[in-house]
Order: structure tokens, then sequence, then C-alpha cells
């Protein structure tokens, strides 16, 4: 479907924006405990659910492309004028220690908004993130307690394309980063649909789109993640407000869906050291970790984490550094 200018779509996107308004649900009985270390193995079961659409069977050239197709913005850009929208987020950077603690949290870009970092071949770490002042999607380079924006990314070159939100950026081992994220929105009974969609790149600026790795057409899905597992294969995580979907794909490309758990939404994963998953999710006490020895089968919630940003309602859109001690976040106006 037409989507007639581009930040509507951040608008409509609740998820991306704050958690706690995607549904009226009270965070499972699981959710702010005090829970296991991520020593301990996971148990609890994710349920299968339905209500997607995998790519279909053939190698990388056949990716179906609907949903992801690149659109040139038709205004100038200028600030996002939602007051719940990204103008008033910020993106912030702290230290993690053992996946789990916080500290030495500073604001590093204003007006930002649905970050997620990426340490590149060469050492440089890039933010990625939605920006509220002007449109589109930036990346910005990390240097200590600053961030430099390099300017919007763009799509098979189109600058600041319309309708592409929720970056994440995963490094693969020939040193170029991929970023997958939400293309297009829709409405009950998959009217346009949601589509999770993948673009290459050599510099991290300037991607060339792979296609359509996951779509949706019935549930609003949004906030893509995704890790590499150890011995193969690739798990993805999709926001469904209060929820997060679970896909996996043996080739990084093509995802099915095989389970949904209730821990919260806007999601990150990523792999620990001993080769077990993490989950990150939003939640309204926090962001939460979880952890699977199974591939994401099963899981144990290990803690949760509070805002480490004083002032700040707001803190969601994890976003953990491979490679690094890093740890990105999102928070709303407020002092340090």
């Amino acid at each position: 479907m037409r989507v007639p200018s581009a930040f509507p779509v951040v608008v409509f996107l609740l998820c991306s924006l704050n958690v706690a308004a995607c549904s009226s649900r009270q965070p499972s009985t699981a959710e702010g405990q005090p829970g296991a270390s991520l020593t301990q193995q996971a148990i609890t079961p994710a349920v299968a659910r339905d209500g997607t659409e995998a790519a279909p069977e053939g190698g990388t050239a056949s990716l179906p492309k609907e949903g992801c197709e690149v659109r040139t913005s038709p205004g100038p850009g200028g600030p996002v004028t939602d007051p719940q929208g990204p103008y008033y987020h910020r993106v912030a950077v702290a230290r993690i220690a053992n996946g789990e603690r916080l500290s030495d949290a500073k604001v590093v870009l204003d007006h930002a908004s649905v970050p997620d970092g990426v340490e590149t071949a060469g050492g440089r770490v890039l933010i990625y993130y939605v920006n509220g002042a002007d449109h589109g999607v930036f990346v910005a380079e990390l240097d200590g307690d600053a961030a430099t924006p390099l300017g919007p990314i763009t799509l098979d070159g189109v600058p600041k394309p319309q309708g592409v939100v929720d970056p994440d950026a995963t490094l693969l081992s020939d040193g170029r980063i991929r970023l997958a994220y939400m293309s297009g929105m829709g409405g009950p009974g998959g009217a346009g649909g949601w589509s999770m969609c993948l673009a290459d790149s050599t510099d991290g600026v300037n991607f060339t789109v792979i296609g359509q790795a996951l779509r949706f057409t019935s549930t609003v899905s949004t906030d893509p993640s995704l890790a590499e597992l150890r011995g193969g294969g690739w798990l993805m995580a999709v926001s469904q407000g209060a929820n997060t979907v679970l896909a996996r794909a043996e080739d990084g490309l093509q995802f099915e869906v095989f389970a949904t758990v209730d821990y919260g939404g806007v999601p990150e994963v990523t792999i620990l050291a001993d080769g077990r998953v993490a989950l990150y999710v939003c939640s309204m006490k926090g962001i939460g970790v979880h952890a699977s020895a199974d591939q994401g089968k099963t899981w144990r919630q290990v803690t949760t984490i509070s805002s480490p940003i004083a002032g700040s309602k707001l803190f969601c859109d994890p976003s953990v550094v491979t490679g690094t001690d890093l740890f990105v976040f999102k928070v709303g106006p407020g002092k340090e």
C-alpha cells in the first residue's frame, strides 16, 4: 500500500516509541522479579503461535522484494511533531557488565530514537537511529562520550527512504554490515502488512536491499533484531506490542516463526560468550533480561534493568554492541 509520508509510520508504530502504549495488558508475573544469573539454564518454554508469512523457499537471489520496495520520501523532512514521538527521545550509551549491569551512562544523541549499535570490522562503533529532527534513518559514529552523525543511510541509492524505521545492525563475517528494518504499515486483515527487510553495506552508510526476510499480515509487527547462532542458523526477534515473536533461518535470509513469548516487546537478541542466547525486552518495569540454552526454545528470566538516566520515565530499545562492553538504549526527556 502507499504510505502517505515517512513519519506517520513512526507515529503509528507505538511499540517502537513506548512499549507501555502497545498493550493494556500488565507484565507477566516473571517480569520485574529477581531471577537466576546468566550462568543458569533456561526453563520457561516459548509458545508457538500463528499470524505470519515466511519468505518462500529458494536461494538468496529469490528473496521477495514485496514490502521492501525503496521509495523516495515526498517532503524535505523536518521535526516529527508527535508529542510521544522520536523528536522527544534521546539515545544513550552505557557500559554493561555480565550482560545485566549498567554503568557510566551518557546521552549521546538528542531528538533520536530506536537506536542500534554495531562495531565494524575496523573497530568503529556505529549507532543507527531514527532522526526525530529530520526524518529518516541516520547513522552516527561513537567516539568516547559523544556521537557524531554521519548522515542518513541510503537504500539502493535513496537517502532517507520512505517508511523505513527500526534499524538493527549486525556485523557479518566478511566485514559487511547487515541492516534489518521494518518497512511499511498495514491494518487488521493484512491490508499492507509489516515487512522485516534486510540490506547489506560495505561502508555502513550506503545499503543494497536484499529483500523481505519475514512478513506479518494480521498483527502490528515492528523492531526486528538479528543474531547469528553458534553452530549455524540465525535468530530473529520481532515486537508485537508487549509480546516478542521469535523466528529462525538457516541461511539468515528466509525466516520462519517458531514461538512467541510474553516477556515484553521491542526486543534485542544477542549471543553470550558461552553460546547461549540473551533476550532483552522492554517492560513497564524496565528492560527485562532472559537467557536461553537451546536457541530460543526455552527461557529463564535473569533480571530487570532499571534506567541509569535520572529524570527519564522512558527506558527502552536495548542494543548490545557485540564485541564491546557497550549498551545502547533510548530514553525520554530529562537530565542526566
